[in-house]
C-alpha cells in the first residue's frame, strides 16, 4: 500500500452529487441514494488518473474502469448523510478479483465491506508514509514492520492482501520479473548505466506493485538521494 494524495473535489462532482448530497438527509432508504450517482465511471477515471497512477487503492494492482469500483474507505454505513458522496472518502479500488480464479470478490475493498476499525485502519489517503508500515518477503508476501504492528496486521487482513486463495504474491514476483525486463531493455536502447535506469523507473508510481519494486530495491534508491 502506498499514500494517495487526494485533490481538491472536482467541480463535476460536485455538481452532479448537489441534489443527491440534499435528498440523502430525508431518504428513507439512504442506501439506495447512492445508486442514483451516475457518473461513476467519469469519477473513477477522474481519480485513476489524477491521484492512483491507475493502481487499485489498496493492492496496486493495475487497474481499469471496467474491473474496478468507486471505493468508500470509511464505509458508507456509518454515516450516509455524510460519508457517502464525501469526496475525501473516495478513492478506486479493484474488483477483489483481479488476481483470482474464481468470480467471488476476496481482496480489497468488496472484501472490506461494512468491516471498519477506524482505529486500526490504515487509511491510505491520510498516512503520508504509508509504504514504512509493511515489509515484503522474496517470495511476495507482504508482512508487517516495526511501525506499527497491529494496525499493520490488521489492515492486512481486512483486506487481504496475502493468502487466503488469491494469488498477489505470485503477481508481485510477475511484476518483479516484468521491472527487472523493462530495466534491461532500456539499457540496451539508451545505453545508460542500469543503476540510472533502474531508479528512474523506480521513481514511476504507476508500475503495478510498486511498493513492492521499491522495497526490493531500497538500496538502490537510498543510495539515490543520499
Amino acid at each position: 500500500m502506498k499514500f494517495i494524495q487526494k485533490t481538491s473535489e472536482p467541480d463535476f462532482f460536485k455538481e452532479d452529487t448537489q441534489d443527491l448530497k440534499i435528498k440523502i438527509t430525508t431518504a428513507s432508504k439512504k442506501s439506495e441514494i447512492w445508486d442514483e450517482y451516475k457518473e461513476k465511471r467519469k469519477l473513477k477515471d477522474y481519480i485513476l488518473e489524477n491521484e492512483q497512477n491507475g493502481l487499485c487503492c489498496y493492492c496496486e494492482s493495475k487497474i481499469t474502469l471496467d474491473d474496478s469500483h468507486l471505493e468508500h474507505l470509511k464505509p458508507k454505513s456509518l454515516d450516509y448523510d455524510n460519508l457517502t458522496f464525501e469526496y475525501s472518502n473516495l478513492a478506486v479500488s479493484c474488483d477483489g478479483k483481479c488476481h483470482t480464479d474464481g468470480n467471488k470478490p476476496i481482496t480489497c475493498g468488496h472484501k472490506k465491506d461494512d468491516q471498519f476499525d477506524e482505529l486500526n485502519f490504515l487509511n491510505p489517503t491520510t498516512i503520508s508514509n504509508m509504504r514504512e508500515y509493511f515489509i515484503y518477503t522474496g517470495n511476495g508476501h507482504i508482512g508487517s514492520s516495526s511501525q506499527d504492528e497491529l494496525k499493520s496486521k490488521y489492515t492486512l487482513e481486512l483486506l487481504q492482501l496475502n493468502t487466503f486463495g488469491n494469488n498477489l504474491p505470485e503477481a508481485r514476483l510477475k511484476a518483479l520479473n516484468e521491472f527487472r525486463n523493462s530495466v534491461s531493455i532500456n539499457v540496451k536502447n539508451t545505453q545508460k548505466d542500469i543503476k540510472e535506469v533502474a531508479t528512474n523507473l523506480l521513481h514511476k508510481e504507476n508500475l503495478a506493485f510498486v511498493s513492492f519494486l521499491r522495497f526490493k530495491y531500497k538500496n538502490l534508491l537510498q543510495g539515490a538521494t543520499a
